[in-house]
């Protein structure tokens, strides 16, 4: 296992993840993908989630320099399309990235999808085996399936939960600069 085997196997399951959903249910993704002024055809979201979910399957299961790669440019594009839709939409849209638990796309979006296309690019520079190869770690593999699911799951919250949260929080706060 490389050192960036964890949060490369953690991008790929959430990548595989927001896939799954556009098949399934791609309502969210073609809004988002309209509001951004992108063409949004149900066919074509399906398409893309299957295009994820494929690369998620090499990367979990090969990973190496190429499943890597193929992350890397996923992230690089959903940080692209991430901010695209930000000035589009001046904050207000949902992201689109996982149906209908989305939130307002906004710089943590664009930060998430930018930290994780680094780590996958540190693990193509720095190659490290698919999800078989986890067997073989002291006590097998348990821990750091566990922590990864954890670090998937942390990623997750961190794309949907918590720019939800700070939306609320900025349209709560009483506005400043008032007169005493």
């Amino acid at each position: 296992m490389g050192a960036f085997a964890s949060p490369l196997l953690a991008a790929a399951l959430l990548l595989g993840l927001a896939g799954a959903v556009k098949v399934v249910r791609p309502a969210a993704t073609r809004v988002a993908l309209r509001t951004a002024g992108l063409p949004s055809q149900a066919w074509g979201v399906r398409a893309l989630g299957v295009v994820e979910v494929a690369f998620a399957a090499v990367a979990v299961a090969a990973a190496g320099r190429l499943g890597a790669a193929l992350v890397a440019v996923s992230y690089l594009g959903f940080a692209w399309f991430s901010r695209r839709l930000e000035r589009a939409s001046r904050g207000t849209a949902d992201c689109g990235c996982f149906g209908s638990s989305s939130a307002p796309v906004g710089p943590v979006h664009v930060g998430v999808n930018l930290v994780l296309a680094a780590c996958a690019l540190a693990s193509a520079a720095w190659p490290t085996d698919g999800i078989a190869s986890v067997g073989e770690t002291r006590w097998a593999g348990l821990p750091f399936l566990f922590l990864t699911a954890l670090l998937t799951w942390m990623i997750y919250v961190s794309l949907t939960v918590l720019p939800a949260t700070l939306a609320a929080a900025k349209a709560a706060a009483p506005a400043t600069g008032a007169s005493s």
